[in-house]
């Protein structure tokens, strides 16, 4: 593992009534998109010390260190979402790309104080890949993973918190660094026998939320890839979360 993935491992596992009343209604949107706004963190923010870029790594470290047989990816229920989950203040969601048709609802229980990183749309490209995602280095896993990002469709992207949706996703395009990742022996994601090491670079659209209160709470996140080699997959992926 390289130094500068290895220190983000290191950082993340460790007046009257009348007019009282049409005051408070007119003011309730002001008020829901400022909590909104407040739940959000910026795209060129560093939520807990890290940029979107390098949580973009430790995402795709998460996902490839499962095995399949539980891996959250893949998971069509929710019963895999605290699979490999840290000690650390971020939980990460899963996306819908290895999901037949690209949609999914899965519940998912976990604890309060939680920010939750969510992959809306995104792709790797790495040195443990088949073509075309293949690649022998950092420049071109970054080509490459861009190059498949530009076929998403930014007009679908979606993302709304409790029905709430959130504006303007085309903002949160991140691009990791070149990471090393670790594969299980047998039973990965990508289908490989005897390859336990690899290295990729990410790309694609995500956003950082704080934690939200106790309770339920519905998330709805995805968004189409139009041209490119993964054209015609649309993803659309629900969370019924419990915080408890």
């Amino acid at each position: 593992m390289n130094s500068q993935i290895g220190s983000i491992h290191n950082r993340i596992f460790g007046g009257t009534v009348g007019l009282g009343i049409l005051t408070v209604m007119l003011a309730m949107p002001l008020v829901l998109f400022a909590q909104q706004s407040q739940l959000v963190f910026p795209p060129n923010s560093t939520p807990f010390g890290m940029t979107y870029g390098d949580w973009a790594a430790a995402w795709f470290q998460y996902a490839f260190s499962i095995p399949a047989s539980n891996n959250p990816l893949p998971d069509t229920t929710g019963e895999n979402c605290n699979v490999g989950q840290s000690s650390g203040p971020v939980f990460f969601l899963a996306e819908s790309c290895m999901i037949p048709g690209g949609q999914v609802t899965r519940s998912c229980t976990l604890p309060a104080g939680k920010a939750l990183f969510v992959p809306i749309a995104v792709v790797e490209c790495s040195t443990a890949d088949s073509p075309p995602f293949q690649v022998n280095n950092g420049q071109a896993a970054r080509t490459c993973a861009a190059s498949v990002a530009d076929g998403i469709d930014v007009g679908t992207l979606h993302l709304a918190i409790d029905g709430k949706k959130v504006p303007d996703l085309r903002r949160f395009r991140a691009q990791s660094p070149f990471y090393d990742f670790v594969l299980p022996a047998q039973d990965n994601i990508l289908g490989l026998t005897g390859v336990t090491l690899g290295a990729s670079g990410a790309d694609g659209y995500w956003v950082m939320l704080s934690p939200l209160p106790r309770g339920a709470h519905v998330l709805r996140f995805g968004g189409d890839y139009v041209t490119g080699p993964m054209a015609g997959l649309k993803l659309d992926v629900t969370y019924n979360l419990n915080i408890e």
